[in-house]
């Protein structure tokens, strides 16, 4: 399609799952969309699917050399044609009336920035999974939420209430991806752990979210995610402390009550991660340090 509405990207790397991700992309009932897959696998299996698919909505790029996480959702969304974007990790999984819940966001109120919706966490089996606290429902109804207030929740929380990639839709004019940075560098911060939610507090920046009080999109756990590491844990970390101070740029967090209560979570993280005496000597002077500068505020 020369001028869909809506870009799908999928920034594909994980053969296990990608064709039940293709088939619930190509399963939206909505009428202008394309699907632009980055592969970013060292196997065959991701562009046999494509094929296989043989539709025409669907752009299939081999990327020249490995791009990873970053350097793959930042392709895609060059790649992008739509005046909307909507990610779909390659685990996850999107229910049929995905994009046209979301995109109704937009078309109910100027003032959107911001398109989500409940999610529904499963396994890799696709069993539901209980006790996920981050996918809780954040109303009742559909309703349209001012920015600063879902931002400084989710702030204030530590946790991402509003989802993963998969779960959200946004103006592809509102972000601005500078030459050389990734979709999720913001103020020379390059965020790993807290990347999708970084973008979100961005987009939050210029306006207010939409909620969609139904599920409509799976989000995937399972063995074959990234596991932890000592440096992981500290960078984690590290990257709440640094989310908090920029977000005060953006008009969040404005009261200092406020900012102490973002700081606090991470705080704790970091002195109970010193207490368990697991961590190597490097990783524990990190730690110290961000004690220290949680403390300070």
């Amino acid at each position: 399609m020369s001028d869909p509405r809506i870009s799908i990207l999928i920034p594909a790397y994980n053969e296990r799952f990608f064709a039940a991700a293709l088939a619930s992309a190509r399963a939206q009932q909505h009428p202008s969309f394309e699907i632009v897959v980055c592969d970013d696998s060292s196997g065959t299996v991701i562009e046999a699917a494509v094929r296989a698919a043989n539709d025409p909505r669907i752009r299939y790029q081999r990327n020249a050399r490995r791009l990873g996480f970053h350097g793959n959702f930042t392709e895609c969304f060059r790649q992008a044609r739509g005046e909307l974007i909507k990610f779909l990790n390659d685990d996850d999984l999107l229910a049929p009336q995905n994009l046209a819940g979301l995109a109704a966001g937009f078309d109910f109120d100027p003032r959107v920035a911001l398109s989500m919706s409940r999610r529904r966490p499963i396994d890799e089996n696709g069993a539901p999974v209980q006790g996920h606290a981050a996918s809780a429902p954040l109303a009742a109804v559909s309703c349209l939420i001012p920015g600063a207030e879902l931002a400084n929740l989710v702030l204030i929380n530590s946790m991402n209430l509003i989802g993963e990639p998969s779960t959200v839709m946004f103006r592809k004019r509102d972000v601005a991806v500078e030459e050389g940075a990734s979709l999720f560098s913001w103020e020379g911060r390059e965020y790993h752990c807290l990347a999708d939610l970084s973008l979100w507090i961005r987009l939050l920046g210029k306006g207010a979210a939409f909620y969609q009080a139904v599920t409509l999109s799976d989000y995937r756990i399972h063995s074959g995610q990234e596991q932890a590491n000592d440096e992981m844990d500290v960078s984690c970390i590290a990257e709440r402390f640094d989310l908090a101070h920029a977000s005060r740029k953006l008009g969040f967090l404005r009261e200092e009550a406020h900012l102490r209560a973002a700081l606090t979570m991470p705080l704790r993280m970091a002195e109970q991660a010193l207490a368990s005496g697991v961590y190597t000597p490097e990783a524990s002077n990190r730690l110290r340090a961000l004690i220290e500068r949680g403390r300070a505020g």
